[in-house]
């Protein structure tokens, strides 16, 4: 699959109901990395914490599922309207970044994959929630950079979950804020 760059995944009044309803909610948690795993290091990754929320997790250690009802019946439409409804979801979650000291625009955080198991079959969303910078950067294998996505409120980048990829601090916004859909095949 190639990585794929749908400009309009959410319309505008779907846009303002994603940014609504993240205010004024309590499932936030911080986390020191920003990612669970680091698989690759190169000269410009830089680690750097970030805010998580999730959406659905099958695998939540205190549930056994976790699902925030309002977001995850909009992301379900989201997914439905785009066709891709017809996945199991792995997880949806939203990642919330912000500036980091000594950050510049060729920096990047860990190299990773959607899935840990190189036999797990499975494509992942990148959806911006905001206009902000800190680009989403593409890999090949041998950790050279192959594509840049810039953010853009609405806009959503489509890549099979085995490519090598990483998100990037923002420079001169405020927060970089994104929902993450990792979908099997």
């Amino acid at each position: 699959m190639e990585i794929k760059v749908v400009d309009d995944f959410a319309n505008v009044e779907e846009q303002l109901i994603i940014l609504k309803s993240l205010e004024n909610n309590d499932n936030y948690r911080f986390s020191n990395s920003s990612v669970d795993l680091i698989e690759s290091k190169t000269k410009l990754m830089i680690d750097y914490p970030h805010v998580i929320r999730p959406i659905f997790n099958p695998q939540a250690t205190n549930t056994g599922c976790f699902i925030d009802p309002q977001l995850f019946s909009l992301t379900y439409y989201l997914l439905h309207k785009n066709n891709l409804s017809n996945h199991v979801i792995s997880r949806i979650k939203i990642n919330i970044n912000f500036p980091f000291p000594n950050n510049t625009k060729e920096n990047y955080g860990p190299i990773h994959t959607d899935f840990s198991d190189p036999n797990d079959k499975g494509i992942s969303i990148i959806y911006y929630i905001n206009n902000c910078d800190g680009d989403t950067v593409f890999f090949d294998k041998k950790l050279k950079e192959i594509k840049r996505v810039s953010p853009r409120q609405g806009r959503a980048v489509i890549f099979d979950s085995n490519i090598n990829h990483a998100g990037s601090c923002p420079l001169h916004s405020a927060s970089r804020q994104v929902i993450n859909f990792v979908l099997y095949k």
